[in-house]
């Protein structure tokens, strides 16, 4: 039986310069990890009403950055959304150099697949259902997650290595997946031999969790077209690749604080893929068709 996680203080919005973060004063604090001395945390939401005897699914999340910086409220809205459709969700921190000087991608990786062995292991704790962990990140917090599900490498040695790092599913939004000359963030790397171990398009293989990916085409942060390329080569090996692009849109636009309307539209379409892979059950009178789409820039691309 795993040990029960120690919480943290709470959370006080006082004491915070980002007001985001006031949207974590009613979630419980834990250290998932230790790392250069510094403790991370996870941020569990409050989900009403008992969990079932299997466990409720849980989707956790992985903030946006390109490793510099970023913050770990940026998913809140989402996990009130979340919470409330009576999945659990968790607000993940990683390493970035902005508190971090020394920090590269390897250690947004590490951290990540720390982070879902973590929620593995206390899923009983937790009111978790194990086998139903869904994995959402935006940029290099998607990279990290993705990677969780692609790759053997990258793992901390104090990890309990006998839990499985990758996620049952993954709702990714403007995912850093290339690290060549085209990509984004090769020169983050201490070596170009760790870039190529790191870099997802060149690491396609068969069996991959289904994922939905959100991506702006006007993105001038991470190329839509990278996108493309990756869903064409998971559709080559028969995985579910689920591409939702939006016409004009550029690399936030899914934000809640950037555009209501659209992380609405990007939400209701995550919500509906979810209930797809079962994850969810279907929202009562829902005619599958995704809200707030009167506009005609909403593309299919499956």
């Amino acid at each position: 039986m795993p040990s029960r996680p120690a919480m943290r203080r709470a959370v006080d919005p006082l004491s915070m310069m980002d007001r985001n973060r006031t949207l974590l004063s009613d979630t419980a604090c834990y250290a998932f990890k230790q790392a250069d001395g510094v403790e991370l945390e996870a941020y569990v939401f409050p989900v009403s009403g008992d969990a079932p005897p299997e466990g409720r699914p849980a989707i956790l999340f992985f903030y946006s950055s390109t490793w510099d910086s970023g913050l770990v409220s940026q998913f809140a809205p989402h996990c009130l959304y979340f919470a409330n459709r009576g999945m659990q969700p968790i607000l993940f921190d990683y390493r970035v150099t902005s508190r971090f000087p020394a920090a590269t991608p390897a250690d947004a990786m590490e951290d990540v697949r720390s982070a879902i062995r973590w929620t593995r292991h206390h899923a009983e704790d937790l009111g978790i259902k194990s086998d139903a962990i869904v994995a959402c990140g935006a940029a290099a917090g998607a990279h990290a997650a993705l990677a969780a599900a692609m790759l053997k490498d990258f793992d901390d040695p104090s990890d309990d290595l006998s839990l499985s790092c990758v996620p049952d599913a993954l709702v990714l939004f403007s995912p850093i997946l290339d690290f060549s000359k085209k990509g984004v963030g090769r020169s983050k790397f201490p070596d170009k031999k760790m870039a190529k171990r790191a870099d997802l398009m060149t690491h396609p293989r068969r069996r991959m969790p289904p994922m939905i990916i959100f991506h702006g085409t006007a993105d001038r942060v991470v190329p839509y077209e990278n996108t493309q390329r990756f869903r064409r080569k998971m559709w080559w090996r028969g995985n579910v690749c689920k591409v939702r692009p939006f016409e004009t849109q550029g690399h936030g636009f899914f934000n809640f604080n950037v555009n209501p309307r659209l992380y609405e539209l990007t939400i209701s379409e995550a919500d509906a893929f979810l209930v797809e892979r079962k994850f969810l059950t279907p929202i009562p009178d829902d005619d599958g068709a995704p809200r707030l789409a009167g506009d005609g820039r909403f593309h299919r691309n499956d």
